[in-house]
């Protein structure tokens, strides 16, 4: 039997205001213009027992906005194939009431009640409702990870899947191939990406159980044990007709000037897409390198901004990575060098501290110093990596009446990277000390000069340039090996 499948029959995606007082009505409009949707404005209600009105306000049949995408992209890292890359169609962008949630708790052995919290009742949300296009639980996660990623950078929401910031409810069918969609069960309110994508992967699975032992899938409303790993059913789906939509008579229509879309539409930031696409252009990064870029903090729930001290000298906050980077380079970095130390090394050692790279405390203008002391050969890698990692252990940067101190510091502390009249004495006394060694190179085994290497450096304490080091040993015991022939 061959079986097509639809693992997203539509996904929608819930976004709240958990902090702040920002209202809900401009986070909307960022949403809509995030996602290039068309916009419009009617409330009906819908009958509901969850809300302590019996109602819920909400756009179902006359959504804020509609017929909007959202690209994903094997560039973005989060694909197998860049077969699986796939526009999504984004239906309708709503508004809506939050509603109660159901408890279930047992009084004693053979009685049970039913509670309902009501603390986010009637809390305005947006609703985002995309297309049946989905075909992989890889495929759901990818689409959530860059409209999570849309609505951060337009200000939209903080994405914060933890915090109830933004839940998924995911709607999941399979049909034979060149059939009509099967009957869709619908899984509510996941909040992690990863958990979604085990909810997906195993309704699935169910479902093609059920079909393939000759039982009907009965249209569900689900939820996602996250221990077991395992959708159960939480009731029924109700019929269209069951929600008895009807006019909301104490919402007035609201209407939007051309004026405020445009202004909002021009206070907007570059948009991630273009983003990407410009730093592989103007600063020559890899794909790999700017995904991690676009991405560092990016998949952080809960981060939060760094508050900075006016003792923090050269200390700015940039929880955004890409920022971050583009100040090096405007320090006058060399764009490559600059993603490196930004995506690999300042993450280690922000990782050592358990800070999250929001609260990194070294700021660009720090890091560009070490970096330019680097270039000019002042210091070695080693050294410059030992006092990055100084910086951000310690969460302080050398200073001095307010201004950046780190050259002063170098030499006080005797940092320099040696010179030839001090390395040349110690290889020709590390030679002198492994006669076994060099007569080993003598006979062409030239891998065994890294031991004398690696005790040349130990030596020096990471003040030698490891590949200086090899280049006059290398000489040294050619020198040697010349005397003895």
């Amino acid at each position: 039997m061959m079986w097509a499948w639809r693992s997203v029959r539509a996904l929608h995606t819930s976004l709240r205001r958990t902090k702040g007082t920002k209202a809900l009505l401009p986070t909307g409009w960022e949403a809509v213009i995030g996602i290039e949707c068309h916009a419009q404005l009617l409330a009906p209600t819908k009958l509901f027992s969850h809300l302590p009105a019996g109602y819920q306000i909400t756009q179902k049949r006359k959504p804020f906005a509609h017929s909007g995408t959202v690209s994903i992209r094997f560039e973005d890292g989060y694909l197998s194939t860049p077969n699986d890359a796939v526009d999504v169609p984004i239906l309708q962008l709503q508004l809506e009431q939050d509603t109660g949630k159901s408890m279930y708790a047992a009084t004693d052995a053979d009685s049970h009640v039913s509670l309902i919290d009501y603390n986010r009742a009637g809390v305005a949300l947006v609703e985002i409702v995309s297309a049946p296009v989905l075909r992989t639980p890889e495929q759901a996660g990818a689409y959530v990870r860059k409209l999570r990623q849309l609505l951060r950078h337009v200000g939209a929401s903080d994405g914060n899947m933890n915090e109830g910031s933004l839940r998924c409810d995911v709607n999941v069918s399979i049909h034979r191939i060149n059939e009509p969609f099967g009957t869709r069960c619908e899984i509510k309110n996941l909040n992690s990406v990863k958990f979604m994508m085990h909810a997906i992967d195993y309704e699935i699975r169910r479902q093609f159980r059920e079909l393939s032992q000759g039982r009907i899938i009965e249209p569900s409303t689900l939820g996602f044990n996250e221990a077991t790993g395992e959708t159960y059913v939480q009731r029924q789906k109700e019929e269209m007709l069951d929600y008895r939509f009807m006019p909301e008579p104490n919402v007035a229509p609201l209407e939007i000037s051309p004026e405020r879309i445009e202004a909002l539409n021009s206070s907007l930031p570059e948009m991630p897409d273009a983003r990407h696409a410009r730093l592989r252009e103007q600063y020559g990064l890899s794909i790999r390198d700017v995904n991690v870029l676009t991405r560092l903090n990016a998949e952080d729930d809960a981060s939060e901004i760094a508050v900075l001290g006016p003792e923090h000298a050269g200390r700015t906050s940039h929880p955004n990575a890409v920022d971050y980077f583009e100040a090096l380079v405007h320090f006058g970095c060399e764009p490559q060098v600059a993603a490196n130390w930004t995506i690999h090394l300042l993450p280690k050692y922000l990782g050592q501290a358990q800070l999250t790279f929001s609260l990194n405390p070294v700021g660009p203008a720090a890091l560009a110093e070490l970096l330019h002391i680097l270039e000019e050969q002042v210091i070695t890698q080693s050294t410059a990596q030992s006092l990055l990692r100084e910086f951000v252990l310690n969460q302080s940067i050398p200073q001095r009446d307010g201004y950046l101190c780190i050259r002063e510091v170098i030499k006080e502390r005797g940092l320099l990277r040696m010179q030839d009249t001090e390395l040349l004495p110690l290889c020709k006394e590390i030679v002198q000390a492994c006669p076994e060694e060099v007569e080993a190179i003598r006979r062409g085994k030239n891998k065994v000069i890294m031991r004398l290497v690696g005790e040349t450096l130990r030596r020096a304490k990471g003040r030698a340039d490891p590949e200086h080091v090899q280049r006059l040993l290398t000489e040294l015991t050619s020198v040697e090996t010349a005397s003895t022939q």
